[in-house]
């Protein structure tokens, strides 16, 4: 008799709508800093819709982690953020608590730069 085991996980991990409201207003702010230095780049909210009727137990709906996507004259970039950094699927990190610094570098850069290690390996609080 074969046993049944857990469904596996369909995509990002669910987040509670105030984590949501807190990385989105993060974004929000490098996205207003990158404006500044005339890097385009649009803000995306996620929502993961589960519609399986044949599956038990269901995984959950509900919020992903927001993305903002730059688009820069040789490339595009997409960030998301933890709370403590802006995390570029490019590689890149640059501490959420300084927006402007994190615009700064990847306009510099054109969205391709090569950031100081990682912030949260220094406990740096948002």
């Amino acid at each position: 008799m074969k046993s049944r085991s857990a469904t596996p996980p369909l995509g990002p991990p669910i987040i509670d709508e105030p984590e949501a409201a807190h990385r989105l207003l993060l974004l929000g702010q490098l996205q207003a800093a990158l404006k500044i230095r005339h890097v385009r780049s649009v803000l995306a909210r996620n929502h993961r819709l589960v519609l399986r009727y044949n599956t038990s137990p269901c995984p959950p709906s509900g919020l992903t982690d927001p993305q903002l996507h730059i688009f820069a004259p040789n490339r595009t970039d997409i960030t998301t953020t933890d709370g403590i950094a802006y995390l570029l699927a490019s590689g890149s990190c640059y501490p959420a608590a300084n927006p402007d610094e994190a615009a700064e570098a990847i306009a510099r850069n054109n969205g391709t730069a090569t950031a100081s290690p990682d912030p949260r390996a220094h406990n740096i609080q948002p």
